[in-house]
C-alpha cells in the first residue's frame, strides 16, 4: 500500500481517538470522516482484488501475478494487524471510560436511576462517539480479514489454473 500525502489512518492512537482540528489545506477543504476513509480503503482493496483476479484469468499474466500477490497479501495482513491494534486500544479506552461513568453514576451523581438498564443507556449515550469508532474499526477489520482470505483463495486458484492449463496442453 503506497503512502500518500495524507494518512488514511492517524499514526498514533491519541490522534485517532481525539483528532485535532485539521489545518485548512487548499487541496482539501473538508475533513473526511473515519467512515469515508475506510470506504476509500475498501474501494482500493476491492480494485486490487479485481485486478489480481483478471490476471488469474490470463495464462501469460500468472507469472506477474505470482510476484505481486504475496506482496499484496503481506501488506493486507500488516494493515489488518494495525487495525486490530487500534481496535484493542480503543476497546481499552472504551472500557475505562465506561467503568468511570458507571462508578460516577452509581456513587457520586445526584441523579438516581430506577434500574440498571436506564443507567447503562445513559452511559452508552455519553460514549456514543467512542462506540461508533469502535464499531467502524470492527467492521473494517472484518473486511480486511476477508480480503486476506480472498487473496489466499487466489493463491490457491493460481495452482489450479496452471494445472488446468497443463491439462489443456496435453502435459
Amino acid at each position: 500500500m503506497e503512502e500518500s500525502k495524507e494518512n488514511i489512518i492517524p499514526s498514533s492512537f491519541d490522534e485517532f481517538v481525539n483528532p485535532e482540528p485539521e489545518k485548512i489545506d487548499n487541496d482539501k477543504l473538508e475533513k473526511d470522516t473515519l467512515e469515508d476513509r475506510f470506504a476509500k480503503e475498501r474501494i482500493l482493496w476491492g480494485s486490487k482484488i479485481k485486478n489480481m483476479s483478471l490476471k488469474l484469468s490470463k495464462t501469460n499474466l500468472i507469472v506477474e501475478l505470482m510476484t505481486e500477490i504475496y506482496t499484496e497479501r503481506q501488506i493486507a495482513l500488516e494493515y489488518y494487524h494495525y487495525i486490530i491494534s487500534l481496535l484493542i486500544k480503543i476497546n481499552k479506552a472504551y472500557n475505562k471510560a465506561y467503568s468511570e461513568k458507571y462508578k460516577f453514576y452509581s456513587y457520586h451523581s445526584q441523579e438516581r436511576f430506577p434500574n440498571e438498564s436506564s443507567k447503562n443507556i445513559r452511559i452508552l449515550s455519553e460514549l456514543a462517539d467512542l462506540k461508533e469508532k469502535r464499531e467502524i474499526l470492527e467492521n473494517h477489520s472484518k473486511f480486511m480479514s476477508s480480503t486476506v482470505s480472498t487473496i489466499d483463495n487466489i493463491i490457491f486458484g493460481m495452482k489450479t489454473r496452471v494445472d488446468i492449463e497443463n491439462i489443456a496442453r496435453g502435459k
